[in-house]
């Protein structure tokens, strides 16, 4: 282990052209985000080699790895190599098993045994962690005040939602060009673009202005819980973090299902996901602007209302042929910008907690938000799919069950994001957000 760094006394005010590159370097784990939990599941279901109700199983025992192997990445990028640069370093050493991963996971996953998919799964998952919480916790070491976080965080959101208009892009390009396209080769569309924002996000790396990892001597995991559970604010957004990510699972895992059995939009799918994140990229911007003056939880309030309003409508009015479809996708993804207010509402309580603990803990939180998040998606995805066995449906024969669909489609996510709104409550004295100067 190195030496330990001394703390720097406050970071220096943020440049744009280090928000701009902070926010670049998210782009290879964007990309690989959402191919879980929108085209990998009904992929490996799609291939028959295991059973739909196991495939939540799956994602289900991949995150029970996650549960050991997120907190002690964590530890690892906060104690071990101790350095100006360590984030950088850590990131660097886990794209490339990201990019082999991957390789094998878009071409043979639908074919592969549950022993050996699970094997690959949480090898990818361990790649995927290491890179995600080394690029946030850098991200942290770069603020000073909440509106700062804001506006990182804020960027790096926005960043996220051009990559995956990009990415989708790819299948829906491809399904338009070859309506038959199968989701295997619509999921290797979306995976390609992983080779444009590798060598992107490789660039970006090195401009972005080195932190320090403070490291503090000795560690023990009873003290490190005792300290977690005891500061109130963090549990709180823990369990924010579960319950949005429970509500964008379940969403995004049945969201093919659902265009294909009920909107019968089986081929045009992909472009409706594209939509959905063009109406992201566009409000992202917007999001940002007003959580810096009205403040964080508040805005996470009206996101969960929007989405929630919009789901339970189509009960009454289902959207009808694609351009409604289009515009319902549109609406629905001016929603998608949780994880902004998230992530910097954490980067805004680290100091407190360094305060409280004596040591900078970033990374491990960041490992724990991200913790909560993959816990949410795998529980959502293993409570859909047991539920979608429950009613009988067949992912070839949607139309029979299409009622029973559209009711978990549109009221499993809304119940997380009302009990969401529930916690974002409780939350919000503990939150600072004093208006910024605009």
């Amino acid at each position: 282990m190195a030496n330990t760094v001394p703390s720097l006394a406050e970071p220096p005010a943020l440049r744009p052209r280090t928000v701009a590159a902070y926010a670049a370097t998210a782009g290879p784990t964007v990309i690989l985000g959402l191919p879980f939990s929108v085209y990998l599941p009904p992929y490996i279901a799609d291939g028959g080699v295991i059973a739909v109700a196991l495939v939540g199983l799956l994602f289900s025992f991949t995150t029970i790895w996650d549960g050991v192997v997120d907190p002690l990445i964590g530890t690892m990028i906060d104690r071990v190599g101790t350095e100006i640069g360590a984030h950088r370093r850590w990131m660097l050493r886990a794209l490339l098993p990201l990019l082999l991963l991957l390789l094998v996971i878009v071409t043979v996953g639908d074919r592969l045994p549950f022993a050996a998919l699970f094997v690959v799964m949480i090898l990818f998952y361990s790649s995927f962690s290491l890179y995600d919480v080394a690029q946030l916790s850098w991200g942290s070491a770069l603020v000073r005040t909440p509106a700062e976080s804001a506006l990182l965080y804020g960027a790096r959101d926005w960043f996220s939602k051009i990559a995956l208009i990009t990415a989708f892009a790819a299948p829906a390009a491809a399904q338009f060009l070859m309506p038959d396209i199968s989701l295997q080769g619509r999921i290797m569309a979306y995976a390609s673009i992983f080779l444009v924002m590798a060598p992107v996000a490789l660039f970006a790396i090195r401009r972005v202005p080195p932190r320090p990892v403070i490291a503090a001597p000795g560690i023990g995991w009873r003290q490190e819980i005792r300290a977690s559970l005891s500061f109130p604010p963090l549990m709180l957004l823990l369990g924010v973090q579960f319950l949005n990510s429970f509500a964008f699972g379940a969403l995004t895992s049945l969201f093919i299902f659902f265009a294909a059995a009920v909107l019968g939009l089986d081929t045009q799918s992909a472009l409706l996901l594209f939509a959905s994140f063009i109406g992201g990229a566009i409000a992202s911007p917007v999001w940002t602007w007003l959580a810096r003056r009205y403040g964080k939880p508040l805005m996470m309030i009206a996101m969960g209302l929007l989405i929630s309003v919009l789901l339970v409508a189509t009960l009454a009015q289902q959207p009808r042929g694609f351009a409604q479809a289009a515009g319902f996708s549109l609406m629905l993804g001016t929603g998608f910008v949780g994880l902004l207010f998230i992530y910097s509402m954490l980067a805004d309580l680290i100091p407190r907690d360094a305060a409280r603990c004596g040591r900078n803990r970033s990374a491990f939180l960041f490992a724990l938000l991200n913790l909560m998040q993959k816990f949410g998606v795998a529980a959502a995805i293993a409570v859909s799919y047991a539920l979608l066995d429950l009613v009988g449906f067949d992912p070839k024969n949607g139309e029979v069950s299409a009622r029973e669909l559209h009711l978990l489609f549109a009221l499993l996510p809304t119940t997380a994001w009302v009990i969401m709104m529930g916690l974002l409550i409780a939350m919000r004295r503990h939150m600072p957000h004093a208006a910024a100067r605009l």
